[in-house]
């Protein structure tokens, strides 16, 4: 009997990002479950964004530990962005069998190491007190960032799709060093399960490099895997078959 899977979405989004590695699972024979963190199914619009200005990423985990207390039994968890900081929470409270990161976002401690990463910082930044406010990049931002390998056409049908993020989760995520909480940072030392760590040349946000050295983190227990020609956004682009493949045959030699 396969361990169930909980696909765990990114920032301005929800479940609907993951529904290609969701149905391609079920038709591996997994039963799949894709919780939306609160107040994110569906994605929220511009004049909902008062449900979620001010939730912490701390929230999130809360929302999918609660998901996963009603399973019955240990599940694999697969992060896309954001989600892998959540997998990552999860999997140190023991409540992951393994833990799949595709494109997972930069814990606490990692300092940005490419230019494209201080831009984006500097992009956060400029927009003010954001911890303060929700969030949405604008168009050509997000086409930049996220979406670089999606058709233009598909990029607009995408970026249509999302709303916006509660400040304070970017503020969490980007610009980790100034928040008191220390909200992303994670528990090493208390994870004991497998874990693949995919990460992709085009990613301009958490670039191959920063990808490695959170591996490295997790010592033996990660499977660093560097994906040639994908965005951000894998799961939306027209190879993500590939990077699912890619996934499935991990979890048949690991768990």
């Amino acid at each position: 009997m396969k361990a169930p899977i909980v696909l765990i979405h990114g920032t301005n989004a929800g479940p609907w990002t993951m529904a290609n590695f969701a149905d391609f699972f079920t038709s591996n024979g997994y039963v799949c479950h894709c919780p939306a963190y609160r107040n994110h199914d569906p994605t929220p619009s511009p004049e909902q964004a008062s449900q979620i200005k001010g939730l912490s990423i701390a929230d999130y985990v809360e929302d999918i530990a609660s998901y996963i207390g009603t399973l019955s039994e240990t599940p694999i968890l697969i992060g896309h962005s954001l989600g892998g900081i959540v997998a990552q929470k999860l999997a140190a409270r023991g409540l992951a069998r393994a833990i799949i990161l595709l494109n997972g976002s930069v814990n606490w401690g990692i300092l940005p190491a490419t230019e494209q990463e201080r831009e984006l910082g500097r992009i956060l930044i400029s927009a003010g007190a954001i911890w303060e406010e929700t969030l949405l990049p604008d168009f050509e931002t997000m086409a930049r960032f996220g979406l670089n390998r999606l058709a233009t056409d598909e990029q607009h049908r995408v970026f249509d799709q999302l709303g916006p993020e509660s400040g304070r989760v970017l503020f969490e995520l980007f610009l980790w060093m100034f928040d008191d909480n220390q909200t992303t940072k994670i528990n090493y030392d208390a994870i004991d399960c497998p874990i693949l760590m995919v990460s992709v040349t085009e990613d301009l946000a958490i670039p191959p490099s920063t990808a490695k050295r959170i591996a490295q983190c997790h010592g033996e227990l990660a499977t660093f895997h560097e994906a040639v020609g994908f965005g951000h956004y894998l799961t939306l682009e027209s190879d993500w078959r590939q990077i699912a493949d890619l996934c499935a045959e991990w979890l048949d030699r690991h768990v």
